[in-house]
């Protein structure tokens, strides 16, 4: 079976994905998921960015198209720096199309609005076996800590490069004017001194562009230190029990008021 998933904000339909209406960065036709069933059950996948305006992210890296799978990291709209963009939670999006061909479920088995916001859970809220181990309300203080030591070090990294390049340029802006003043005490040919303000105008436009070459070569370090550190705490940030990823967007507190996984594996938080 071959599947077309439509993922935008706000979509409607069967064959489509929708992304809450509050992620603003995501375009209304963002992309487009191309599942193909292969014999053994398993699924191959391709994302394709349909022109969107912020752009679409495989493992950090904004693509036109790129395969995908379970194991990705997919971010919508940016790569996930600020609260505008959306995860995909490739697992629960493939889950329904990894099962034996003949009995593989349409795409409208994916619920279109996720009930945590971000990412897509999709649950079965089965009944646990007798003697079935559902208490991880000790594990759930390591969930915690992963979720604040995550977001305290993607805050330092953040900052880190903001205010970086906020130095960078303060610092190179000053050379054109500390060159125009000096010339300014020292002569008082005005030749010399229109000369001064002519060759401060071309050093400064020198010296932006070169900022933005350092600040592109600047972000893209940022963005891979960001991925890396989501790819360290993904690991960490997971269900105990059913060993399924959590979003790293979502809070613990709001695991911890739902008191359960929502997979629906049967863990219990408190």
């Amino acid at each position: 079976m071959n599947t077309e998933i439509k993922i935008g904000r706000g979509l409607q339909g069967s064959d489509s994905f929708s992304v809450p209406p509050s992620f603003a960065k995501v375009s209304r036709n963002h992309a487009t998921i191309y599942v193909e069933g292969l014999a053994d059950g398993d699924v191959r996948a391709t994302i394709v960015d349909n022109g969107s305006t912020n752009g679409t992210y495989v493992n950090g890296r904004r693509i036109s198209q790129a395969p995908v799978s379970e194991n990705d990291t997919v971010w919508l709209g940016g790569n996930g720096t600020d609260n505008h963009c959306y995860s995909l939670d490739m697992r629960s999006l493939l889950a329904p199309y990894r099962q034996a061909p003949a009995a593989r479920a349409p795409h409208s088995a994916v619920p279109p609005v996720a009930p945590t916001g971000s990412p897509q859970y999709v649950a079965t809220h089965r009944q646990p076996a007798a003697g079935e181990r559902t208490d991880f309300s000790n594990e759930f203080a390591g969930l915690k800590r992963a979720y604040i030591d995550y977001h305290e070090e993607l805050e330092k990294i953040t900052n880190r490069s903001n205010i970086g390049q906020q130095l960078l340029r303060t610092l190179l802006s000053l050379i054109p004017i500390t060159l125009g003043v000096v010339v300014m005490l020292v002569s008082t040919d005005m030749t010399m001194r229109i000369v001064a303000m002519s060759a401060g105008s071309v050093l400064t436009g020198l010296i932006g562009t070169l900022t933005m070459g350092r600040g592109n070569k600047k972000k893209e370090k940022t963005t891979e230190a960001i991925l890396d550190l989501q790819l360290k705490y993904q690991k960490q940030y997971r269900c105990p029990k059913c060993g399924k990823d959590y979003s790293l967007d979502l809070h613990w507190k709001k695991l911890l008021a739902d008191g359960k996984c929502p997979y629906g594996c049967g863990a219990r938080f408190s």
